[in-house]
C-alpha cells in the first residue's frame, strides 16, 4: 500500500474514532457541564494548563524523532522508553513539590491539589510515548481510535456518576486518571513491544533532533494555553470555566477533523523525499481537503454559538456562547497552521516550526494581556484576530521550509473559506430577518438544515473546477470495496 493509501486509509479511521470520541465526550461534557459549577471547571482547565506544558517535557520530542528514524531499533526505542519514564517521574515529583508549598500559602485552596493529582498522569504518559511513536509508525490508528474510544466513554460514566454523588471538581479529576490509564493499558497491549531492561546515553543521543521538537511542542503547548492561563489568573476559575465551555466545541471540531489528519499527515510527511518537491505538495492537497469541512463547520458555529451554548450546557453558560462565536472565527489560519508544522517538521525545518510557535505565542500573550480588562470574551475575540495577523510570517517561514508561497497557501483554501463565509452572512440575514422572535432551538435548527445546502450551492456555483478536482481525493478516504464498486459504477 502506498504512502498515500496508508495516509487515507489512517485518516479515516482517525477521522471515525475522533467523531465518535467527540460526539461521546460532548454528551458527557454536557451532562456534566449542567451538574457542575463554573468554578469546577475553572479549577480544572486552570490545573490543567500546568499538566499540558509539563507533558511535552516528559515525552521531550523523543516520540516524534522515533517516527521519522528510518528503521525502528528496539535497542534505541527502549532507551526512550525509560528517558520519558524518568522524565514523568521527576517531573510529576517537582510538581508536587511546588504544590506543597504552594498549599502552604494558599490557605486551602483546592487548586494545588488538583495539580498534585493530575500530575500522575505525567508518568503514564511517559510510559507509553513510545508505543503511541510505534503505532504512528506502522499507520496503526485503528487501535489508537479504538483505544481512545473505550476509555472516553469508560472515564466520561464515571465522571458523571461521581458528579451525581456530590464530589465535584473531583469528579472532573478522578475520571481523567480512570481515562488516562485505561488508555494506556489498552495502548500497551496494542503496540506488542515491550521495552528491554538497558539504557543507553550513546543511543539516546541518536534522537538529538529530538530537542527542536522539544522546543517547538513546548512553545505550542504553551501557546495553545496563553490565553486561558491569563484568564484564570486575571479573572478567576468563574470566568476561565465560561472560557473553558465556549472553547469546548471548538475543540471537539478541530479533534474531529484536524487533528486525526495532522497526526497522519505527520506519518505520510516523514516518509516523503525531504529534498523534492513532495511535501508542499502535499500540503497543498490536505489543507484543500480540510479546508472544504472545517470553514464551514466553524463559521456555522459562530453564527450559531449564542443560541446553541444556553440552550445545550444550561443558561448559566450564556458568556460561553459568546467567547465561542469569537473564537470560532479562526477557521482559515487553523486549516494553514495545523499542517504546516507537520509538513515543515517533515522537511527536517524543525526551528522554523519552533520560530513560528514563538511568534504565535508571543502575539497571543501580548494580545490577551491588552484585552484581558474587556472580559472573557474580548480575550477569545484577540485570539482570533492574532491567528489571523501574524499568519503571513508563518506562511513566510512554510514557504522557506517546503517551498509552498504565501499566495499558493492562501488561494488554495479561498474557496471553502469565501464560500463558509458567505454562507454565514447568508444564515445571519435570515436570523435577523426571519428568526428573531423564533425559539433558540428553531434558531439552531434551520441553520443546520439549510448551512450545508447554502454552503454547497455556493461551491458549485463558483468553484465547481475544485470539487472535480477534490472528487479522487476524497475518494481515496473510502473503504477499498466502496471505492472499487464506485469505480465500477461510473465507467
Amino acid at each position: 500500500m502506498s504512502i498515500k493509501h496508508k495516509f487515507a486509509h489512517s485518516g479515516l479511521w482517525m477521522t471515525a474514532g475522533a467523531l465518535f470520541n467527540n460526539l461521546s465526550s460532548m454528551l458527557i461534557f454536557v451532562v456534566l457541564a449542567r451538574l457542575l459549577s463554573p468554578v469546577d471547571f475553572g479549577l480544572v482547565a486552570f490545573a490543567t494548563i500546568f499538566i499540558d506544558v509539563s507533558r511535552v517535557l516528559v515525552v521531550a520530542g523523543i516520540p516524534e524523532a522515533l517516527i521519522q528514524r528510518e528503521h525502528w531499533d528496539d535497542r534505541v526505542a527502549s532507551t526512550a522508553f525509560w528517558a520519558n519514564l524518568m522524565l514523568g517521574l521527576a517531573i510529576s515529583v517537582l510538581l508536587n513539590l511546588a504544590v506543597l508549598i504552594f498549599a502552604g500559602a494558599g490557605e486551602g485552596s483546592t487548586l494545588p491539589l488538583v495539580v498534585a493529582a493530575l500530575s500522575l498522569t505525567l508518568i503514564i504518559d511517559g510510559s507509553i510515548a513510545v508505543h503511541t511513536a510505534k503505532l504512528r509508525r506502522e499507520f496503526a490508528y485503528k487501535a489508537i481510535a479504538t483505544r481512545n474510544a473505550v476509555a472516553n466513554v469508560a472515564s466520561g460514566a464515571i465522571g458523571i456518576i461521581l458528579a451525581l454523588a456530590g464530589f465535584g471538581v473531583w469528579a472532573l479529576v478522578i475520571s481523567r486518571l480512570i481515562g488516562v490509564t485505561l488508555s494506556s493499558t489498552i495502548l500497551w497491549t496494542a503496540a506488542r513491544w515491550r521495552p528491554q531492561a538497558s539504557f543507553s546515553p550513546a543511543l539516546l543521543s541518536e534522537l538529538r533532533g529530538s530537542f527542536s521538537f522539544l522546543l517547538s511542542s513546548l512553545s505550542a503547548q504553551a501557546n495553545s494555553h496563553v490565553a486561558a492561563f491569563v484568564v484564570g489568573a486575571w479573572l478567576g476559575p468563574a470566568a476561565l470555566g465560561q472560557f473553558r465551555i465556549g472553547s469546548r466545541v471548538l475543540t471537539m471540531l478541530i479533534n474531529t477533523f484536524i487533528v486525526p489528519l495532522q497526526t497522519t499527515a505527520m506519518s505520510a510527511f516523514s516518509r516523503l523525499d525531504r529534498g523534492s518537491e513532495a511535501i508542499g505538495q502535499a500540503y497543498l492537497r490536505i489543507t484543500r481537503l480540510a479546508s472544504l469541512i472545517v470553514c464551514p463547520a466553524f463559521f456555522g458555529l459562530a453564527m450559531i454559538a449564542p443560541d446553541f451554548v444556553p440552550l445545550v450546557f444550561g443558561e448559566k453558560w450564556q458568556v460561553a456562547g459568546y467567547v465561542m462565536t469569537m473564537m470560532a472565527l479562526i477557521a482559515g489560519p487553523a486549516v494553514l497552521m495545523y499542517f504546516a508544522q507537520p509538513a515543515l517538521a517533515a522537511a527536517g525545518h524543525a526551528p522554523l516550526v519552533m520560530l513560528s510557535n514563538l511568534a504565535m505565542l508571543v502575539g497571543n500573550t501580548i494580545v490577551a494581556l491588552l484585552t484581558m480588562g474587556w472580559g472573557v470574551v474580548a480575550v477569545a475575540a484577540g485570539h482570533s484576530a492574532r491567528a489571523h495577523l501574524t499568519l503571513p510570517f508563518s506562511l513566510r517561514l512554510l514557504r522557506k521550509g517546503v517551498g509552498v508561497s504565501e499566495g499558493a497557501a492562501i488561494t488554495n483554501i479561498l474557496p471553502a473559506y469565501g464560500a463558509g463565509a458567505l454562507m454565514a452572512l447568508i444564515l445571519v440575514a435570515i436570523r435577523v430577518f426571519l428568526l428573531e422572535d423564533a425559539s433558540p432551538f428553531v434558531r439552531i435548527l434551520i441553520p443546520l438544515i439549510a448551512g450545508p445546502l447554502i454552503y454547497a450551492g455556493i461551491l458549485l456555483l463558483f468553484a465547481g473546477k475544485l470539487m472535480r478536482e477534490m472528487h479522487g481525493e476524497v475518494g481515496l478516504f473510502l473503504p477499498e470495496a466502496v471505492r472499487s464498486r464506485f469505480k465500477n459504477a461510473t465507467l
